[in-house]
């Protein structure tokens, strides 16, 4: 991976590890019903990214099965979990997408893992459990079952992103965003209610919210995102997200006041060279799509 796009990475991860904090926010205290939030934030992705839309690509079908599952499938899951779950054991359980990508790849792409980023995939998750794992909070709750479904149909997503070929990442995200519209509205009118007074007791809260997760989550960082899983192996660019709990820990830490301590020293530590193992292990020329 280029020096460039491994940059652009990390300021993808830093985005969703905002990402992350925000949402947490928005769902646990200020009580915003989960798939309506996610149906307002695709509502402006798909009105900024509307001019995208056209020409169709060829492999449109696949397209619209990778921006379901990246987009509405995700977002529902996730945001559903966050209701619930605790956070730390949900970022644990969100690691689940490396496994799952892993094992996803390697049957329909036949990619290769090779010995040293499979010991580097292996040390980051090791060293996620220690940055982020806390025994008090951690306890079972439904909500977990609901981010393991997330984070395994975004691996499903990235692997269809990877058999789609040259396609604009504005576009994807254009469509990513029409397509969830009318499946979270529904989703959100049958299993919820009381969207609009929640949505006017969190003030500005709302707005904020949508502003970040739409521009910055989705149209920045998902668009970028689609780009390097074109260019490089699904093996390579999802270990490397791994960086985003980290910066979401971080971001707990100076924005919630979270706390800091020699657990979180020695898991960021650990974490980036194993995050650096991954990335000097990728081959010179991407591995064809079969």
């Amino acid at each position: 991976m280029s020096a460039r796009d491994f940059i652009i990475l990390c300021v993808i991860c830093l985005i969703w590890g905002g990402n992350f904090v925000l949402s947490k926010w928005l769902l646990s205290d200020l009580a915003l019903p989960p798939l309506f939030f996610a149906c307002i934030r695709f509502m402006l992705v798909a009105v900024l990214m509307a001019p995208f839309l056209w020409p169709l690509p060829k492999r449109f079908l696949k397209m619209c099965l990778a921006g379901l599952c990246v987009g509405a499938l995700h977002l529902a899951f996730l945001y559903t979990g966050l209701k619930t779950a605790p956070a730390g054991a949900s970022a644990i359980v969100s690691q689940m997408l490396i496994p799952f990508a892993a094992v996803l790849s390697l049957v329909f792409l036949k990619e290769k893992i090779g010995l040293w980023r499979g010991f580097g995939i292996i040390g980051a998750l090791t060293d996620v459990c220690i940055l982020i794992y806390n025994p008090d909070s951690f306890s079972f709750d439904v909500g977990l079952v609901y981010v393991v479904l997330a984070f395994f149909v975004m691996a499903v997503g990235s692997i269809l992103i990877k058999g789609v070929g040259a396609v604009n990442p504005f576009q994807y995200v254009a469509w990513m965003g029409v397509l969830a519209i009318p499946v979270l509205a529904i989703a959100s009118f049958l299993l919820e209610n009381g969207q609009f007074e929640a949505a006017k007791a969190s003030g500005w809260g709302l707005p904020i919210g949508v502003f970040y997760t739409a521009i910055l989550a989705s149209i920045v960082a998902h668009g970028q995102y689609f780009r390097l899983l074109q260019t490089y192996d699904v093996t390579l660019v999802v270990p490397l997200t791994l960086m985003t709990p980290f910066w979401a820990v971080i971001l707990g830490i100076v924005l919630r006041g979270e706390p800091f301590g020699a657990r979180l020293v020695i898991g960021a530590a650990f974490i980036l060279v194993s995050v650096y193992i991954i990335a000097r292990r990728q081959k010179q020329t991407p591995t064809e799509v079969l």
